[in-house]
């Protein structure tokens, strides 16, 4: 028997076809139903965490009494937030009155807490006074599902393992009596 007759009959033989496409469909099908998890899950995390931001300001906006402190702050979105665990130490709240002529002070991003950090609230949190135009920016940080895989390899780096969820939004400081 030569070497031309094995190769011919390995040729013919379809057994252990199935194999090589299951070797090589199945990462990559994984690999896209993990990524469309973690994307979910980010999607829910910064639409919960708007919401909670979103009820928290409505709440700042509406009351006739003083503003409320960081740390009252940070309570209130946390306590209307689904996603608790850690919320307190992972939240970065930023309040700013916004010049109406002069929006070059705006920078892209709101700041995040980095792992270990303390944060300083009154460098970025000040309620500001009647009919101002605020600028609220929060940020928090959650662990992604999979870490090394997919979503989670590409943007948990820049955080030390963690990725950010962002939320902006603004108000106009109603008068008080």
């Amino acid at each position: 028997m030569s070497w031309r007759d094995s190769w011919r009959r390995f040729r013919a033989a379809d057994s252990g076809s199935i194999t090589a496409e299951f070797v090589i469909l199945f990462p990559v099908v994984m690999y896209i139903f993990l990524l469309g998890i973690e994307t979910s899950l980010w999607n829910t995390r910064e639409l919960m965490l708007r919401r909670a931001t979103n009820l928290a300001v409505r709440d700042v906006r509406l009351s006739t009494a003083t503003p409320p402190s960081y740390e009252e702050m940070r309570r209130a979105i946390c306590a209307r937030s689904i996603f608790i665990s850690g919320c307190e130490a992972n939240l970065r709240i930023e309040m700013q009155a916004l010049p109406l002529a002069d929006w070059a002070r705006v920078t892209s991003q709101a700041k995040c807490v980095e792992k270990g950090g303390a944060v300083d609230p009154a460098l970025d949190y000040r309620p500001g006074q009647q009919n101002e135009l605020m600028m609220v920016r929060v940020c928090r940080m959650f662990d992604p599902i999979f870490p090394g895989g997919g979503l989670g390899r590409k943007i948990s780096q820049e955080h030390g393992g963690e990725y950010a969820v962002r939320v902006v939004t603004g108000f106009v400081a109603e008068p008080r009596s």
